[in-house]
């Protein structure tokens, strides 16, 4: 997309699905919504809230399963309690370490959210961001097209 001055609505709901990754699941709903809606009134506001539709999906998919992983280590770390243990009401080193690694699918979600609202900021200030693999993947993918929409005038 060309270097342009957007209206001060296609910002804001730009901005809107970018920082609606706090919600995590809901925040792809918002992004869809926004692009319905301005895929024929703003070309700048539908990409950008169909690249965090997307990005936000991806990322709800990663933190699921990260969450899922962490789980069954967490359930396996319970194994030598049970067999090995000679006093199992005390958790041994292993269940230390696999609650100590919550901090791995936390991490993960603050570090994926601080990108989105990254996002979210950028294209508030107008700007033209794109997210590192799915901004260029879009545009070649096919699935963003941009149509000849009316051009936008600075609010």
């Amino acid at each position: 997309m060309a270097e342009q001055t957007h209206s001060a609505e296609s910002r804001l709901l730009a901005a809107l699905a970018h920082a609606a990754i706090i919600t995590q699941a809901l925040g792809v709903v918002v992004g869809v919504i926004v692009y319905l809606n301005q895929r024929s009134k703003s070309a700048y506001a539908a990409f950008q809230a169909l690249q965090a539709a997307v990005y936000q999906t991806v990322t709800l998919i990663i933190v699921i399963l990260s969450w899922i992983v962490w789980t069954a280590c967490y359930l396996l770390s319970f194994v030598p309690l049970l067999a090995l243990a000679p006093n199992p009401d005390e958790p041994g080193v292993l269940f230390w370490v696999v609650l100590g690694s919550l901090v791995l699918p936390l991490g993960l979600m603050v570090l994926l959210g601080i990108y989105g609202l990254i996002g979210a900021l950028s294209v508030w200030g107008g700007n033209d961001f794109r997210y590192a693999i799915i901004g260029p993947w879009l545009e070649r993918s096919g699935l963003w097209q941009e149509d000849d929409t009316p051009a936008e005038t600075a609010a």
